[in-house]
């Protein structure tokens, strides 16, 4: 199941850079810095079925990605249940007997 997803997932990516890539574009770069480009307030164009396709292939794509993430093979539980039930990890160091720690360190600040 998780393989033919996969598989879906990359189909349905690379017709969407298909689709985007053959879209005409709707104003020059200048309107998209700050300018007054007419694609952008221009009026409302008809939606091509080139947008309807983008519309509908980004909503698949988000959707099948959600769907692999919660299907994936090697997902065994939760992060965060696996993580508190690690032992704790050792953070301080023994000093050899007769060793000072270095000024300013905070095992000088112990009560």
């Amino acid at each position: 199941m998780y393989y033919l997803l996969l598989t879906i997932f990359i189909l349905v990516a690379l017709m969407l850079v298909v689709v985007v890539l053959l879209q005409r574009s709707r104003g020059d770069v200048g309107s998209a810095f700050g300018g007054m480009g007419q694609g952008v307030f221009g009026p409302g164009g008809v939606d091509t079925i080139l947008t309807k396709a983008t519309y509908w292939l980004g909503f698949s794509l988000m959707a099948l990605a959600i769907l692999l993430a919660l299907t994936h093979p090697s997902r065994k539980g939760s992060l965060i249940k696996d993580e508190s039930q690690r032992p704790p990890v050792q953070t301080q160091q023994n000093l050899p007997q007769g060793k000072n720690p270095p000024s300013g360190t905070p095992a000088e600040n112990r009560p």
